[in-house]
Formats: C-alpha cells, sequence, structure tokens
C-alpha cells in the first residue's frame, strides 16, 4: 500500500499592509485566505502510480489542488482541514504580522484540547485509511496535517522522504509493507 501526501498550491493572498493587527484582524485575514481560489497551479509528478482514491480537506484550495492533479474519485474529509488555534490567540495585543504567525505555529504545536482533538482525528483517520483502503491512496491536504500524518505512518512502519514546510503542489509517497 502505498500513501501519497501533497500540500494544496500556493494562495495568492496578499499580507497585511498593517504593521500592527489585533486579533480581530488575524482573523479577518485568515477567512479571506481561506475564502481565495486563486492558487498558483502547478505541475505535479504523481509517479504513475495508479492512485485508486483521492482524500482531500474540505478547504477550497484543497480542493482546487486535488480537482487540478486528480481525476479519480476524491472523498472530502473534515478531519483533513486545517488546525483552527486561532480561537487560542490573545485579544488584547497588536502585533505584526509575523509575530502572530509565530504563536500560531507554537500553539499548534502546544498539547492543549485543541491540538490533541485535532491529532487524535488524523490518527483515527489513519488508522481506518490502513485498515480499510489496501489500495494506493493520495491525500491533499496541509502542511500540519501532512506532518502529523508521515509522523503516524512512519509509526505504523511505513517509509517515505521527509518533507519541507514551504513546499507546495509536491508529492511524497509513503509505503507500507504488505501484510
Amino acid at each position: 500500500m502505498k500513501i501519497g501526501l501533497v500540500r494544496h498550491f500556493k494562495v495568492n493572498h496578499q499580507f497585511p499592509d498593517k504593521i500592527f493587527l489585533s486579533k480581530t484582524e488575524v482573523i479577518k485575514w485568515f477567512v479571506e485566505y481561506d475564502k481565495t481560489e486563486n492558487i498558483q497551479h502547478k505541475n505535479v509528478d504523481l509517479y504513475e502510480i495508479d492512485w485508486k482514491r483521492c482524500y482531500l480537506s474540505t478547504m477550497i484550495r484543497a480542493v482546487n489542488t486535488a480537482n487540478h492533479i486528480y481525476s479519480g474519485e476524491i472523498v472530502k474529509i473534515t478531519e483533513l482541514q486545517e488546525l483552527d488555534i486561532i480561537h487560542c490567540l490573545p485579544d488584547r495585543m497588536k502585533l505584526p504580522f509575523i509575530l502572530w504567525g509565530l504563536i500560531i505555529r507554537i500553539k499548534s504545536y502546544s498539547s492543549n484540547n485543541s491540538t490533541d482533538k485535532f491529532r487524535n482525528e488524523i490518527i483515527a483517520f489513519v488508522d481506518k485509511i490502513i485498515a480499510n483502503d489496501k489500495c494506493d491512496i493520495l491525500i491533499v491536504s496541509h502542511w500540519f496535517v501532512m506532518r502529523v500524518i508521515r509522523q503516524e505512518l512512519i509509526k505504523r512502519g511505513f517509509v517515505g522522504d521527509n518533507f519541507k514546510s514551504n513546499e507546495y503542489g509536491t508529492l511524497y509517497v509513503y509505503e507500507g509493507a504488505d501484510k
């Protein structure tokens, strides 16, 4: 069984012009980012693997990416959406956008109710596809989701390449031992 991971294509959404932003302004920016359909399409090498099914995040950037690179059956899965950690941001601060991004990254790696629930849902999804899908599966999602999936696949004996956080639209293949 092979599982392919692809991060959605890059979204063309300009960073805020303001230097200092409130939590409300950051949330507004992310809402607009999540609605943006303008993505940078590119050719993705699927390594001539006969992918039988494609699971993807329900977020528009993942849907548009999957529709561009895959012509077979696609299944939208809410568990593959990006982690929504913005509600955990501090309320009474104005910070540069890059610092908000750093806080979001730190909170994403921290163990709390939101991140634990998020990870558990992804782990359950990985267990389900390994148990039920004995064919080659393509997954189009988001970097943090892919990172969790990769960790879980490796725990289950799959082997494949590492990936970088800034690579959009690149396929990473993980192969499990046939049982």
